[in-house]
């Protein structure tokens, strides 16, 4: 018996062994096999995180780039301050402080374009100086420039690789495009491209180019250049990172192929040391123990403080359920919107979205249901109190849920809609200016006015009327509508009328939905069109109030902003008014001068034939009976008579003559 005790405690002891052995071996397999999982999976996420918000600041980089061309198209004429004024304003606003307006010249051309200049075309050499850049079939030359004080205007960038097959012929800059990899002098970056317009003159047709110089996106960012690499086309852009990486996420934009490596998280001392605490025994348990407790303690610590960067974010963050419902909301989202958080979580979060946008939202969301791994878009949230802002939303899916973060850029959407608008007014006004120019009637001069504040101020119908001295209107210019309602010609008087108050008071005035105590004709007219709303304003000339401009609309009310929209507008036409009248004032003064010359070379005529014409006929009659009186033995007076009468004869011929 006591030997096989013996026996057994001696085998016990090796089984024991083996299975400690076992179980450490297994925990330090497990433990090193998940913490490598743990990091290639945040690696993963990094790469995602980075990827979207590398797409952010590119779309901001291009719709500063995409202002900056619209501003210069809007200029007159092309100058050096102008441009770096504007790239100060617009490209600088987002970091991009290197700046050109490239233009191809052809070798015939180079003359032409150098006195144009002012300058010589030059070309940089390795001591940073300039020299004039020999002869070659075309050239690019950095026409205006700005912040770049070794790249004066006139340098030749043909010797750039990536410039000048970025701008070679067959590359599409319709929209902007970014090039490949390449240099700037001594500096590596990529150029940003687009065709755009500087100016009215030939001269204005170029190519609008920035540059941005390696470490941008990282700064911007705020990444670390050894753990991330951003590549273009396969081409390193930024980034230290030398070994393999563990994850990466591509994505087109600005017309090329972005990748972003991340490499693998660097590993926290637990878990270098875990693997092997796991070997340990018999302190395995108790290691183990611990670990998990001060895991567990770590990750509701960094729930905490996720809570606190949720509660406390500017942005509006938002967890939402692919059921169409907000699962959270952070307080930021509540301030934006203005409902309660009740009120958020309570209601599917497409009823939040503006009606033209809620068909590209629902598309939105089947992307991300089936499997797209994050989506960046624009859309018209309404808030509580029935205004819409734009919000920028870029949304990652995870587990079934849909995890955003949104920027209000209301401010941004309404400066862009600004700059249109305007751009179409003045194009509309150019439009009118080159008719009155033309020397156009008068009437067509009003009916272009009527078209294009129709079409500027988005309007039905519009209605131009003139002042007449005897307190009447007349309709002379007309928009839209049906052809006979309210044809042009129509007159009215001013008195208790809508449009004898604001000739009278020289300020807008609105009308909406109700006219039916409304006084006038005016009123009547409105009624019978079906004008669910109608603004208008006074026409003012050389400081006169000449005439107004109304507009209507059937459908729906007219927007807020109509009445400064339509004085700006009315009071640069003032202008092409005044010099429709001015013309029209002319040729009526030289008919009138005309028709006096041909009455008085009409009267001048009568009296010749009348007067002095007659008289000279009566003396040749008289000189050739006188003649005929003379007796023959006087020869010489009888053909002195007949010569006096021959000479009157022709001096009539000469009076009839003239």
């Amino acid at each position: 018996m006591k030997r096989y005790r013996l026996r057994a405690a001696g085998w016990r002891g090796p089984a024991l062994l083996a299975v400690v052995v076992l179980l450490s071996v297994s925990g330090y397999l497990v433990t090193s096999r998940t913490i490598h999982g743990d990091r290639r999976s945040a690696a993963e996420r990094t790469a995602q995180v980075t990827s979207v918000r590398t797409q952010g600041v590119l779309g901001r980089c291009r719709a500063a780039f995409a202002a900056f061309a619209t501003a210069l198209a809007d200029e007159p004429r092309p100058d050096q301050r102008r441009f770096a004024q504007l790239a100060n304003s617009t490209v600088g606003s987002v970091g991009l402080l290197d700046a050109m307006w490239v233009e191809r010249i052809a070798a015939s051309e180079r003359v032409s374009y150098e006195h144009r200049l002012g300058a010589p075309i030059t070309r940089r050499i390795g001591s940073g100086n300039a020299e004039p850049a020999p002869s070659r079939p075309s050239y690019l030359v950095a026409t205006f420039t700005s912040q770049q004080p070794d790249l004066r205007p006139g340098t030749d960038v043909s010797d750039s690789p990536a410039l000048a097959v970025a701008i070679g012929p067959g590359a599409s800059l319709a929209a902007v495009t970014a090039g490949d990899v390449g240099s700037l002098g001594s500096r590596p970056g990529v150029y940003l491209l687009q065709a755009a317009t500087f100016g009215d003159g030939p001269d204005g047709q170029g190519i609008l180019v920035a540059f941005v110089p390696r470490g941008f996106l990282t700064v911007e960012l705020g990444l670390d250049p050894n753990r991330v690499a951003i590549a273009v086309n396969g081409r390193r852009l930024e980034g230290r990172l030398d070994s393999a990486p563990a994850a990466g996420m591509s994505f087109e934009a600005l017309a090329q192929t972005w990748r972003i490596a991340v490499g693998t998280e660097p590993s926290s001392g637990l878990q270098s040391v875990l693997p092997w605490f796991a070997l340990t025994w018999p302190m395995a348990a108790a290691l183990i123990v611990s670990v998990v407790a001060s895991g567990k303690a770590r990750r509701r610590r960094a729930e905490r403080d996720v809570e606190r960067i949720f509660d406390l974010s500017l942005d509006l963050l938002c967890i939402a359920g692919l059921d169409g419902y907000f699962k959270r909301v952070n307080p930021a989202a509540v301030r934006t919107l203005g409902y309660s958080t009740a009120e958020l979580l309570s209601r599917p979060f497409l009823d939040f979205t503006h009606p033209d946008d809620l068909e590209s939202s629902v598309e939105v969301v089947r992307k991300l249901a089936s499997g797209n791994e994050a989506v960046q878009f624009e859309v018209r949230t309404r808030c509580r109190d029935g205004s819409y802002r734009w919000l920028e939303w870029n949304t990652l899916p995870e587990a079934g849920l849909l995890f955003c973060a949104g920027r209000d850029v209301t401010d941004r959407r309404r400066a862009e809609d600004a700059l249109r608008l305007l751009a179409e007014e003045q194009a509309a006004l150019r439009r009118v200016a080159t008719l009155v120019a033309s020397g156009a009637e008068p009437a067509e001069v009003f009916a272009a006015v009527a078209e294009e504040a129709r079409g500027v101020l988005g309007a039905d119908i519009t209605i131009m009327a003139r002042l007449d001295g005897d307190a009447q209107a007349t309709v002379v210019g007309r928009a839209g509508g049906l052809p006979g309602w309210i044809p042009l010609g129509t007159r009215w008087t001013l008195d208790k009328t809508y449009a004898g108050a604001v000739l009278r008071t020289g300020r807008p005035a609105r009308y909406d939905d109700d006219y039916t105590d409304a006084p006038g004709p005016v009123a009547d007219m409105l009624r019978q069109g079906g004008i669910r709303s109608a603004v208008a304003t006074p026409i003012v000339v050389d400081g006169r109030r000449w005439g107004t401009l109304a507009i209507a609309s059937r459908t729906g009310r007219l927007p807020a902003d109509t009445e400064p929209r339509m004085v700006a507008f009315t009071e640069l036409i003032g202008t092409a008014i005044a010099n429709t009248e001015g013309k029209a004032q002319l040729m009526a003064s030289r008919a009138r001068v005309v028709a006096a010359a041909d009455e008085t070379r009409r009267r001048i005529e009568r009296d010749l034939h009348d007067g002095t014409q007659q008289q000279l006929v009566a003396v040749t009659l008289a000189l050739r009976a006188a003649e005929a009186e003379v007796p023959r033995e006087l020869p010489g007076l009888k053909a002195a008579l007949g010569q006096s009468a021959d000479y009157l004869a022709r001096a009539t011929e000469d009076l009839q003559t003239i």
